[in-house]
């Protein structure tokens, strides 16, 4: 078992977790409080509309919740949002949590009949519909049989109703805050319910762990629908009394335009929108910046090379985690970012992290490939099923990831998601590590690997891959790029190109999609 001590933590005797040793919000609203109170007069967020302070934030937020108390709303209740980044989306979540409810944040890149099936699943009372989401909520709420409500013209919801008074109920780190549903990249979403505990404790991991402070500005160019976007930025930004710009939308040329206009100094995104970031921001550069963070996908090392050419000033940080865990597990930062480009960081110091053997609770031996198994107050509480929170711990807490990786002088090393190893004959191929050496092609932009079937070896490999513009490969070029550094059996039998590869809101490639088109092409061509 490992557990990192960066900041420090002391075990809880009661349920035997490790929190940090620090102050701590008793509650996601008592957050808020804290931060109207000492800096009520300065910035808080900026949207494409407005600038607001903490207390004219805090305004919206008791005014939003006047609008669901007028209907109905109550503690306990699933009120759903259908919005983009921007003030009246953050504003409901707090006034969601003021009444004592749970927020349902939802995909809006998703089918109206997958959001109706979340509706429906988390049983939600109202759905909220934000402005440019009206076609897709009123079908996704005829669907599901949900009462909505929309934001139209009004300048945040419900800002033009008078509403009902309320009474906040209270709140202690166990009540549930949001359920959050996971990216579903191998089948059907789950919700994920993630208390106001869990997000306390993401919360000091991402301001005191990773070294935000009070005075930066964050630019959210993730959606707030997200895991990352909510309990790593959003969250945050309030426990440290931050300002934040939220882009609704990434458009790497709009956001190089918001981060020199507000001097951004942090930010959160995935390799492939730091590449483009780096393209849009030219020789010019984003010399504001001091956090560049990354997550949602392995870093090439190609990748943050570049990064750590075009932006010397800033201090880099890859963060571990999945919405589970509500988001982070590990972090590395600083100098071991750039020395360690392969590891994804030391478990927190709230975490406890074993590797085990896939089909037994047994640990791996020092320096063997086993899944990633975790235990912590960040671990949420379980999947919202029928009505009710399903534990997906085991009886003692630990959380199994479905992720396979091995210890390196302490360090998280990704070997891949255990569903992605391709077995190719007697052979294990982990798709990172081919994929590692697609993108030290100069070439190429983005790749994938997977395995699909072959009747001889049970699975072959298959590269997908987006060049950069401009460049023209065929898979003779790949396939001799790869052979110079990979085992003959790793070398992708097949090369697909593709001018972009499909991902989820989170940054992840949904591999099942590319499989199926592999599948499709090669079945129309037999």
């Amino acid at each position: 078992m490992t557990r990192a001590q960066t900041l420090g933590a002391r075990v809880n005797p009661v349920d035997g977790l490790a929190r940090y040793d620090c102050d701590v919000a008793a509650n996601l609203v008592d957050m808020l409080e804290r931060t109207v109170a000492a800096h009520g007069s300065e910035r808080s967020f900026i949207d494409a509309e407005r600038s607001v302070t903490w207390t004219e934030f805090a305004a919206i937020v008791h005014q939003t919740a006047r609008g669901l108390a007028g209907e109905h709303v109550s503690a306990g209740d699933r009120v759903a949002v259908l919005a983009g980044n921007g003030i009246p989306f953050t504003a409901a979540y707090w006034a969601i949590w003021y009444l004592g409810a749970i927020a349902v944040p939802l995909n809006h890149r998703l089918t109206a009949s997958d959001l109706a099936t979340q509706l429906r699943g988390s049983q939600s009372s109202l759905v909220l519909i934000g402005r440019g989401k009206e076609e897709l909520g009123v079908a996704a709420t005829e669907l599901a049989g949900t009462p909505s409500v929309f934001q139209g013209d009004d300048e945040y919801f419900f800002s033009s109703r008078d509403g009902a008074t309320y009474d906040a109920p209270p709140l202690d780190e166990g009540t549930p805050a949001a359920i959050m549903y996971t990216s579903g990249t191998t089948g059907a979403a789950k919700g994920v319910v993630i208390s106001h505990g869990n997000a306390l404790q993401n919360s000091v991991t991402c301001t005191e762990v990773i070294g935000r402070r009070h005075d930066d500005v964050e630019l959210i160019m993730v959606p707030q629908f997200n895991v990352t976007g909510l309990c790593s930025q959003t969250i945050p930004v309030v426990h440290m009394a931050m300002s934040a710009v939220l882009l609704d939308g990434f458009n790497a040329e709009r956001a190089v335009e918001l981060v020199r206009a507000h001097e951004v100094t942090s930010t959160v995104g995935a390799p492939t929108m730091w590449w483009r970031l780096l393209e849009a921001a030219g020789d010019s550069g984003l010399p504001s910046l001091r956090l560049a963070l990354y997550g949602g996908a392995p870093m090439p090392s190609a990748l943050l090379g570049r990064m750590a050419s075009a932006l010397n000033a800033a201090s880099f940080g890859n963060g571990y985690g999945m919405t589970e865990t509500c988001s982070m597990v590990s972090y590395l930062g600083g100098e071991d970012a750039i020395l360690h480009p392969e590891s994804v960081g030391r478990p927190l110091a709230v975490t406890e992290l074993r590797l085990l053997e896939t089909d037994r609770d047994t640990d791996v031996a020092d320096g063997e490939v086993g899944e990633v198994t975790v235990r912590g107050p960040q671990v949420a509480v379980g999947y919202w099923l029928d009505g009710q929170v399903r534990p997906f711990v085991s009886a003692d807490g630990w959380l199994r990831t479905g992720d396979a990786a091995r210890l390196c002088d302490g360090l998280i090393v990704l070997a891949d998601r255990l569903k992605d190893v391709i077995k190719r004959g007697g052979e294990s191929i982990f798709s990172i590590e081919v994929e590692e050496v697609l993108y030290q092609h100069p070439q190429i932009l983005e790749a994938a690997v997977l395995g699909v079937p072959d009747e001889v070896f049970g699975e072959k490999t298959l590269a997908v891959v987006v060049t950069k513009p401009g460049a023209v490969l065929s898979t003779d070029d790949v396939q001799r790029h790869c052979k110079a550094s990979l085992a003959q059996y790793k070398v992708p039998s097949f090369v697909d190109f593709m001018d972009e590869l499909p991902r989820n809101a989170g940054g992840k490639v949904i591999k099942a999609r590319l499989k199926e088109r592999f599948m499709a092409r090669a079945g129309s061509n037999s």
